[in-house]
């Protein structure tokens, strides 16, 4: 039966690792996304920032007074996505955090049976399985012989 508890414990660890995969995987999706959508609100920006410099520009060389109703748009799509930014840094963060968090199901690493040992406990138990095995042989061969003469006598004795 110890086989059959090795076995438990091995399939429960590989279980453990699955959870922790799919754990990591989806900090990483979540890191990746949160790292796309910041790269995405600063190329807002830049775009904000490079229109606004051309207006600004455009109004120096003319020696036209700034307008604000067209400075101020691109200046609130600036500040909008800087305010984006921040917030998905937060969401980043926390992705990031879910890489050490570990699931509530998962057991501590102090309290993982020793994997080598485990192991090492399988292959003497198989070892020994195999040893009595080996006693077998032949085990089959004799039985089907005793058959065989079992038959012969009942077909030799007559009956009365």
């Amino acid at each position: 039966m110890a086989w059959n508890d090795n076995l438990e414990t091995l399939k429960g660890l590989v279980a453990q690792a699955a959870q922790a995969a799919t754990r990591v995987t989806k900090s990483a999706a979540a890191v990746t996304k949160s790292n796309i959508s910041i790269l995405s609100e600063q190329e807002k920006q830049k775009k904000a920032y490079l229109e606004l410099g051309k207006l600004y520009y455009r109004d120096f060389i003319t020696g036209e007074e700034p307008d604000d109703a067209e400075y101020l748009p691109l200046c609130e799509a600036i500040t909008e996505a800087a305010k984006n930014i921040e917030s998905l840094r937060g969401d980043l963060e926390v992705a990031k955090a879910g890489f050490a968090r570990p699931c509530k199901d998962e057991v501590e690493y102090e309290s993982v049976p020793d994997l080598d040992a485990e192991l090492e406990n399988l292959h003497k138990e198989l070892d020994a399985l195999e040893n009595d095995l080996s006693k077998l042989d032949g085990v089959e061969e004799k039985a089907d012989e005793i058959k065989d003469a079992v038959f012969e006598v009942v077909d030799d004795v007559k009956p009365e």
